[in-house]
């Protein structure tokens, strides 16, 4: 390479009669102006030419880059020198016949050209699944919408209907208690929550099992299920209405209803969507199970904490009563042997940890925390 007069000086005086490329010369070890010229080849090397510099690399010599990311400039450089720097934004460069003559170059450019269609492939795939992941959201959110719109049209006397015949199935699976006294006692603490939450059009009707585990669960219609494990372990009121409240909310929430209709897939909950909501009692009445099986998406479990928390507050009840429950299901979970012995109607619940921090930043968030009413803690077990 050879370098002629002062980098300080204006570009000017192209020879313009050569045919060549718009380039861009640099030596930051001289000066840090970048010094515009024309690039043009002959049969034994490429030439940088401007008013103020003059540089000439050997073709065998000659090493060619392509930028990095959204640099999209062609780079031109002599390891023996490597101080200076040529680039162009025209990448018709390449396609010069002085360059394909060259072996050296040659293997270059067949790098450069192969690792511009591996790029060029991988940005086509990450569009593509970008597009699916959009239409994907699309979808997954036109299903949600259509699903919440039907459950809404649900009749009480469905939920009813169906909470009733999921009921009966349960009474021939487990031990109900039969002492009414024990299960009025029940209903008597739960009243100032579900009087709040139900007003007149939702009656609530409590049920006992017989049960060590510490469960609970309600299903439509009003039915509240709690079994004996649950009373043992939330042994003051306001941690039994925690659960009760969070329990409710899964069913004003239609979160069962809303999983049947996500388990009958998009097809069915578009074609019922369409339909007006025809065959939407068939479509719940062969998913029921999932009244029995309780197992809610992470979704689901959140919002019923959140709405739960909230009946509590409405019903001026001192919420910390559902974080000390989940702080006990912790221990209960900690104290079994294995994973599987976990209560059910826990198994797919977000992290204890997760969801008893979330209550605790909504503690201190509440603007009141004094004033609840004073429960009288009556023996259910």
């Amino acid at each position: 390479m050879t370098f002629r007069e002062d980098c300080g000086r204006k570009s000017g005086g192209v020879n313009t009669a050569s045919t060549g490329y718009e380039a861009h010369a640099f030596n930051p070890e001289l000066c840090s102006e970048v010094v515009g010229g024309q690039v043009h080849f002959d049969s034994w090397d490429l030439h940088f030419q401007s008013a103020q510099v003059m540089l000439r690399i050997p073709l065998p010599r000659l090493k060619v880059e392509l930028g990095e990311g959204e640099d999209e400039r062609v780079y031109f450089s002599d390891p023996s020198q490597p101080e200076w720097k040529i680039y162009t934004l025209d990448e018709s460069v390449l396609d010069h016949r002085a360059l394909a003559n060259e072996s050296g170059v040659r293997e270059q450019l067949s790098k450069i050209v192969t690792r511009r269609e591996l790029s060029s492939r991988l940005k086509i795939t990450l569009w593509c699944l970008a597009i699916f992941a959009l239409l994907a959201c699309l979808g997954w959110m036109a299903t949600s919408f259509m699903a919440r719109s039907l459950v809404a049209r649900i009749p009480a006397e469905w939920e009813a209907e169906i909470g009733g015949e999921v009921l009966e199935e349960l009474q021939g699976e487990m031990q109900f208690v039969e002492d009414k006294e024990r299960v009025a006692k029940l209903a008597a603490l739960a009243s100032p929550l579900t009087r709040k939450v139900g007003g007149t059009n939702q009656p609530f009707t409590f049920h006992i099992v017989e049960s060590p585990e510490p469960n609970a669960y309600a299903l439509p219609g009003g039915h509240v299920i709690v079994y004996t494990g649950m009373l043992d372990l939330g042994d003051r009121p306001e941690e039994l209405l925690g659960v009760i409240a969070h329990e409710v909310a899964h069913v004003t929430q239609k979160h069962g209803f809303r999983k049947a209709l996500s388990d009958a897939g998009p097809f069915l909950i578009f074609g019922v969507f369409l339909r007006g909501g025809n065959g939407l009692l068939n479509v719940l009445s062969e998913n029921s199970g999932f009244l029995i099986q309780q197992s809610f998406s992470q979704e689901y479990e959140t919002e019923a904490d959140n709405v739960g928390w909230q009946y509590l507050v409405d019903a001026n009840i001192d919420p910390r009563g559902m974080t000390d429950l989940f702080l006990k299901l912790k221990g209960y979970e900690l104290s079994q042997k294995l994973v599987s012995l976990t209560p059910q109607a826990f198994d797919s619940h977000p992290a204890l940890e997760k969801r008893i921090a979330r209550l605790e930043a909504k503690w201190k968030k509440l603007p009141r925390k004094t004033g609840f009413i004073q429960l009288q803690t009556p023996s259910i077990p």
